[in-house]
């Protein structure tokens, strides 16, 4: 068995354009940047006594801003890589859910600190993770585990 068996073909559907890999993998780009200068607001601008004083402010315990930063770096990371991009895309709704729980009294729009960009973000996160990792992606090694989660998530 070659490593790529179980990779899913690129363009596999008939009305798909031939670019359509290609967007697939912008849009995964785009959703890594989107994660690495998210966590970097949050550790870099902000700091992270800011960061732990708004989750407590939240009513949630300073450590899930820690496990939240360390989680954002491992999306990030996938999706540059390619690697478990349905997945990964799927299970890091939840901090966008949250945000928009946290932000649903600030109205719908962005500039006034409301839901509209995580709504947004969750709906690109959802598409990636139906279009797949698209071109450029790294062969997941041996070792690391393949997700028998749902067929059309693997690696």
């Amino acid at each position: 068995m070659r490593t790529n068996d179980y990779l899913p073909e690129l363009n596999a559907g008939p009305n798909l354009l031939p670019s359509a890999a290609a967007g697939a993998t912008l849009l995964r780009f785009i959703l890594a940047a989107y994660w690495i200068v998210h966590w970097w607001y949050k550790v870099g601008f902000e700091g992270m006594l800011a960061t732990e004083s708004f989750f407590i402010k939240q009513g949630l315990p300073a450590w899930l801003a820690w496990f939240d930063i360390s989680f954002e770096v491992v999306v990030a990371a996938c999706l540059l890589l390619g690697l478990y991009v349905p997945l990964i895309c799927l299970i890091s709704l939840p901090i966008l859910f949250a945000s928009m729980i946290i932000f649903a009294g600030n109205g719908f729009y962005f500039p006034l600190g409301g839901i509209e960009l995580p709504i947004f973000w969750a709906l690109a996160q959802i598409v990636q993770a139906l279009l797949g990792p698209g071109m450029f992606r790294i062969t997941p090694p041996k070792w690391l585990l393949r997700v028998p989660f749902f067929p059309a998530l693997g690696p």
